[in-house]
């Protein structure tokens, strides 16, 4: 690997671990060692690194860690820096994996320390496995209240240096907590971490399974990368005697939508990201508040709205000049299915593949976001469906086949070309809806001049 990719200019650190247990024992500084001599006889260009997310000065850890260039910090980062950097003041920090929510502080430690590097999060996109991670869900209060404390339990680093001693000695802590049926503290942590089927994605990226920015995307590059910007969200409301309980790698959840039929004279959260001074925010014209969003606010206004149907708008201000805006409509009945390919060019090589969204919309082309009926796909000429998918990571259709489910009033197909060219026609149908149709140019691939 290290051979392969040591000319490549994205490559700027090399990592020999994440979350090894070994580190906890005596033998871990030999093993370390040994991956640290090794990479470094391919490759002296780059520092390295190695990912942890328990206590990193501990002998066993400060033996592995003294090794390398650059200590990686798994969650852990913010209750340790300032005792690291007084033990160790030469030691460079690295996040290299950060919960999702905690977005603005890992930026703020980045910024105000220069041995901090920065901050990777987990992650960018959504993918499948680690079942429903990154899940929120409705839960009582008392839940709730349980889960406050098992989310101030796992800032810390004594139950990760717990677990991972004990999978260096060869047990199965998380195993055994799930057999103490007995606790019922024990019962409802592993309630609140469990995540059943039809859970099969990790549902904690930035971007959705089908490659769809997230509120959360917005937020995060706002926070890094700054510039008069205006994003608005709205929170989930919670039903009467429920609260929304998101822990971990989750997020709390909110939809860019200003639809929501039935809670009509009812008070939502909206949320706006921005880095201007100020935002105003306006409900069918009329001022609902103004409130800053510097870095004081964490670059965020939260406001409570009654909700009416029709325009929220909002507007950044800087020095009392409105230098950003950002609105969301209320969308009637959806009536139709709008069609988007990402290309409408592609090569009849067997290989080439157009991205193609598809979104019920309304008489004005808005997205019903609370769509979510099953839409069938036909295709004509010389091409095949790929695939197909939304965004939710509870939904246990194929991702083959000929139809599927909107989530948040948007789906996915993809289509690939045969190696004949022409034109490959795919027509999108739901009941209710009009249909939605595309058609994708596929051309004659060239031979590479090598073999004219």
């Amino acid at each position: 690997m290290v051979m392969r990719d040591r000319n490549h200019p994205s490559i700027v650190i090399w990592g020999i671990g994440n979350e090894i247990p070994e580190l906890e024992t005596d033998r871990g500084a030999a093993l370390g060692k040994q991956l640290v001599d090794q990479v470094r006889s391919l490759d002296k260009t780059r520092p390295l690194t190695l990912a942890f997310p328990g206590t990193t000065t501990k002998p066993n850890a400060e033996a592995v860690f003294s090794q390398l260039d650059i200590t990686g910090y798994n969650y852990n980062i913010l209750p340790t820096y300032q005792k690291d950097h007084e033990q160790l003041p030469s030691r460079m920090m690295l996040t290299t994996e950060s919960w999702p929510a905690k977005a603005f502080p890992l930026w703020k430690v980045s910024q105000e320390n220069p041995y901090v590097l920065g901050d990777l999060t987990w992650t960018a996109m959504d993918y499948l496995g680690e079942s429903g991670i990154g899940a929120w869900q409705y839960g009582t209060p008392q839940q709730a209240k349980l889960a406050e404390g098992m989310a101030g339990m796992m800032a810390g680093t004594a139950m990760i240096d717990q677990l991972f001693t004990g999978m260096a000695e060869g047990k199965d802590p998380m195993a055994d907590m799930g057999k103490n049926s007995s606790d019922p503290n024990a019962k409802a942590m592993m309630e609140l971490f469990s995540h059943p089927y039809p859970w099969h994605a990790a549902v904690c990226g930035d971007l959705d399974l089908t490659g769809f920015r997230k509120p959360q995307s917005y937020y995060r590059d706002i926070i890094w990368n700054g510039g008069d910007r205006v994003y608005t969200t709205v929170r989930l409301p919670e039903p009467e005697g429920k609260k929304i309980i998101a822990i971990m790698w989750a997020t709390y959840p909110t939809l860019p939508s200003w639809s929501w039929p039935g809670h009509e004279g009812k008070s939502l959260d909206v949320e706006v990201y921005s880095g201007a001074e100020k935002v105003q925010l306006f409900l069918n014209d009329k001022l609902i508040g103004e409130k800053p969003t510097s870095r004081e606010q964490e670059f965020k206004a939260v406001f409570s709205v009654p909700y009416a149907p029709g325009t929220l708008r909002a507007v950044g201000l800087r020095g009392g000049r409105v230098v950003a805006e950002n609105m969301l409509n209320t969308a009637g009945e959806p009536a139709k299915l709008k069609v988007t390919a990402d290309r409408t060019a592609l090569l009849a090589n067997g290989e080439d593949l157009s991205f193609v969204t598809v979104e019920a919309v309304d008489a004005q082309g808005r997205t019903d976001q609370h769509a979510g009926q099953e839409v069938q796909f036909e295709i004509s000429g010389p091409g095949v469906i790929a695939a197909v998918g939304n965004g939710d990571g509870q939904d246990a259709d194929s991702y083959q086949g000929d139809q599927h489910k909107l989530y948040q009033g948007r789906a996915l197909v993809v289509i690939r070309t045969s190696r004949h060219s022409g034109a490959v026609k795919l027509t999108v149908k739901s009941s209710g809806l009009s249909d939605g149709s595309v058609t994708i140019n596929a051309k004659a691939a060239q031979a590479p001049a090598e073999l004219q």
